[in-house]
């Protein structure tokens, strides 16, 4: 391997595991894997990564469609300084998809793509082990954490059901630890998203068993996870208390004494509105869902959709919410309010074109699948590419994937 090539891929393996590990650290690793690959682009004299496509350069390509719909948007918003912050943090989910698209990649083999996903298992370990000595689970922000863990699951699954024959024993123990880790991290940093998806996960993995005649071993993974979901449950009570309560938000509509109830009662009483029964999760999501309703094609603008829904909750009488400047926690709605319809096309289309590429290439497809699975799904829990600890990720695992299908397709593929 030449020195540019191996100087990239050695960055690219730091940047996928810095992300994870703190999003500052990880910023100026994304920012350096863009000035190495710019490096090698000169010292190759050549820009455009032939081993592409027109399917996949589309697929890169429609990243740049989701920014540009972003730049579009600050046309009709009035803080424009707001907005151009926006577009300006965002520009950063450009950098990982551009670099496949604009260099020669095609030297990346499977057991290339197989180190990158290493760095990311031994980084998502490292946390845990941190977490687990000093006692820091709850710090973590479990949206974004779950969606790094979950992302090294599928990739376990497929070491182990692909490699396990000729592995060594020690490497097989080690990948069986790291799966029962991954699940107890989720888990302990309690994160409804990550506990949700670990399920969705768990049927397209028996699925793919199914299929490959393989039945038997989707069973036993099925009894693995209801039997550490019980052993949690036991010790950990509030565990599954997180798939079905928030906090309770009172509307000022509230009399005194429902509001005094649902302050004695916590999490378990709902504040009513307007004769009906809301917590706080479903009072922003209303409220976002009613503000979209008013402006549903183009929204408010990357400027002013924030402000909008913020004063929204006033109306709506969640004077708790405006207070505190809560989003709309949903990368759905915080889309459709800022780009209306059309952007939330855009990011959808952008979302689901690794997955029409893998199955168009029937091509790492089921790889492709639960990774998309997993960034669609937890989209729906938190507004994860309005930061960038979110933005930076899902750009890398998105060109990851890509990569993905170049690699399943090339000679001697028996993988897939």
């Amino acid at each position: 391997m030449k020195w540019y090539n191996a100087l990239q891929f050695i960055v690219l393996c730091l940047t996928v595991a810095l992300v994870a590990v703190d999003w500052g650290i990880g910023l100026w690793a994304t920012v350096t894997f863009a000035v190495v690959t710019l490096v090698k682009i000169i010292a190759e004299k050549r820009v455009g990564n032939p081993s592409l496509d027109t399917p996949m350069r589309v697929a890169l390509l429609a990243v740049v469609a989701y920014w540009l719909s972003n730049v579009a948007s600050m046309l009709y918003s009035t803080d424009l300084s707001g907005a151009t912050d926006v577009v300006f943090r965002k520009a950063v989910m450009l950098i990982a998809p551009l670099c496949v698209l604009l260099s020669d990649m095609s030297y990346i083999s499977r057991n290339h793509l197989r180190a990158v996903f290493y760095a990311l298992l031994l980084a998502v370990g490292g946390l845990f082990v941190y977490d687990w000595i000093t006692g820091t689970f709850e710090d973590k922000n479990h949206s974004y954490v779950a969606m790094y863990i979950l992302t090294v699951t599928p990739f376990i699954y497929k070491e182990l059901a692909v490699r396990r024959q000729s592995m060594p024993l020690w490497w097989r123990l080690a990948l069986y630890v790291a799966a029962v880790m991954s699940i107890v991290f989720i888990i302990y940093i309690d994160s409804r998203a990550g506990i949700l998806c670990l399920y969705g996960l768990e049927v397209i993995c028996g699925v793919h068993f199914a299929l490959k005649s393989r039945w038997w071993k989707g069973a036993l993974l099925a009894l693995m996870l209801v039997g550490l979901t019980y052993t949690a449950e036991k010790n950990l009570p509030n565990h599954t208390s997180r798939l079905t309560m928030s906090p309770v938000v009172v509307p000022e509509s509230a009399d005194e004494g429902n509001a005094s109830d649902a302050a004695d009662g916590g999490d378990t009483v709902q504040a009513p509105l307007y004769g009906k029964y809301y917590d706080a999760r479903m009072a922003i999501n209303v409220t976002a869902l009613k503000t979209i309703a008013d402006s549903p094609v183009f929204g408010y603008g990357v400027g002013d959709y924030d402000t909008v829904l913020i004063d929204r909750y006033g109306t709506e009488g969640y004077q708790s919410l405006k207070e505190q400047h809560i989003n709309a926690h949903n990368q759905y709605t915080e889309t459709a309010l800022a780009t209306g319809i059309v952007g939330l096309l855009v990011m959808l289309w952008w979302l689901v074109m690794p997955l029409l590429v893998a199955w168009r290439r029937w091509a790492a497809f089921w790889e492709v699948l639960s990774l998309t699975f997993i960034v669609m799904f937890s989209l729906l829990f938190e507004s994860i590419l309005e930061r960038q600890m979110g933005m930076q990720f899902v750009a890398l695992l998105y060109a990851l994937m890509l990569l993905a299908v170049h690699v399943a397709r090339q000679p001697m593929n028996t993988e897939n």
